[in-house]
């Protein structure tokens, strides 16, 4: 229900729903249920008592019907928006001093900042949105749902092989659901390039050797360490070219180490040598800005104004700790990218781009989105090949 009707009260205002409804449960099943389920006349007729079921189920089902038809789902009713589109540019005129890679990167950030900055003013959400506010929580890429992205009591790592899965060039891309987040891009550039792209990814687990206590399991998070050791092995038999690591920067104490913090700092330098120790080239995605709130629900309440669900670049982003992973990589021997342009305007990061959704939630980006970069995420691929 969020979704449809805004969340505007986050987690206290669904604590407190979740209370009422318990309350509302306990009064109907006093007054309502059990005078129905012991009344005598239903208990001497079975013939009765069916009749008066089939009633109440009919009833119960109008009334859902009735509530879905009165409630529309929420859809943007601003003037329809041009489609972004960042495209992979022959680097004809490169300067000297830089390589075809370096200008190609710089070509598409380009694109891309041009596109966030003209979607960065105050706006209503288009009519055009793509993907729709209804079905934008469930725009998850397939390895979010084919066993692809390990769940918290997996171990192991089954194998997702994709683009052109006969290459003798691999890449691999590994982290938590912020790696699997990026595998509709890197599947494209997979598939134009004709590289063979394996995605290793575990929900909550990253890829540093840090000791981790899952706060939603209420335990020592064994299975993350299990799997972090199994695909390192994995790695060191198949030897990919490029290891793309990627992982959300939401930790924090109840997973016993924080993001950034000097433990996350030390073991990322530490998992980048490691990497580059089995030969392959190393690129690190940096974060995603933070839109500090689940953005279908908060657009959902501000369809007359996205520029509400969009949050100042200063709080959406840590440039410190950018800053620190990036040289923490470069420590370790591989290549870092800092994402924010790709979400931020010099003030603020706005949550629809042209008429792509950035998120479906309050921190992963849609599958367009992630569609929308892949110029930008292939071009990174191939500098840190290259160098």
């Amino acid at each position: 229900m969020p979704p449809l009707l805004g969340d505007p009260a986050g987690l206290p205002g669904r604590l407190a729903a979740t209370t009422v409804s318990a309350g509302l449960a306990v009064i109907t099943l006093h007054l309502v249920e059990n005078p129905g389920r012991f009344a005598a006349a239903l208990r001497r007729s079975a013939k009765t008592s069916l009749v008066m079921a089939g009633a109440a189920s009919a009833v119960a089902t109008c009334a859902c019907a009735l509530l879905l038809t009165a409630i529309p789902v929420p859809v943007g009713h601003g003037a329809a928006a041009p489609e972004a589109k960042i495209v992979a540019l022959p680097t004809t005129a490169v300067p000297p001093a830089i390589s075809p890679q370096e200008a190609a990167v710089q070509d598409a950030f380009a694109q891309a900042r041009a596109a966030v900055a003209a979607s960065a003013g105050p706006h209503a959400v288009p009519s055009n949105l793509n993907p729709a506010l209804g079905v934008a929580p469930g725009d998850k890429a397939a390895v979010f749902v084919n066993g692809c992205l390990r769940s918290w009591r997996d171990v192991g790592q089954s194998e997702c092989a994709q683009g052109d899965t006969a290459s003798p060039t691999t890449v691999a891309l590994i982290g938590d659901s912020h790696a699997a987040m990026w595998d509709p891009a890197l599947q494209q550039v997979a598939e134009q390039r004709h590289w063979r792209l394996e995605t290793m990814a575990k929900v909550t687990c990253p890829v540093q050797d840090l000791p981790i206590v899952s706060p939603y399991l209420g335990r020592r998070y064994t299975e993350c360490e299990q799997w972090r050791s199994q695909i390192m092995s994995r790695l060191q038999a198949e030897r990919p070219r490029l290891v793309v690591l990627s992982m959300s920067r939401r930790y924090h104490a109840d997973f016993s180490f924080a993001s950034y913090d000097p433990a996350w700092i030390d073991t990322l330098t530490k998992t980048v040598a490691q990497l580059r120790s089995i030969g392959a080239r190393v690129l690190i995605l940096g974060p995603v800005a933070d839109p500090q709130s689940s953005v279908p629900p908060c657009l959902s309440a501000h369809l007359d104004d996205a520029t509400a669900c969009a949050p100042a670049r200063a709080v959406a982003v840590n440039g410190d700790g950018i800053a620190a992973e990036q040289a923490a990589t470069a420590a370790g021997g591989g290549h870092y990218a800092d994402l924010t342009d790709l979400f931020c305007s010099p003030d603020r990061c706005p949550v629809i781009v042209g008429n792509t959704l950035v998120f479906r939630d309050d921190n992963h980006v849609t599958t367009e989105y992630a569609q929308l970069l892949a110029p930008v995420i292939g071009a990174l691929a191939d500098r840190a090949l290259s160098e």
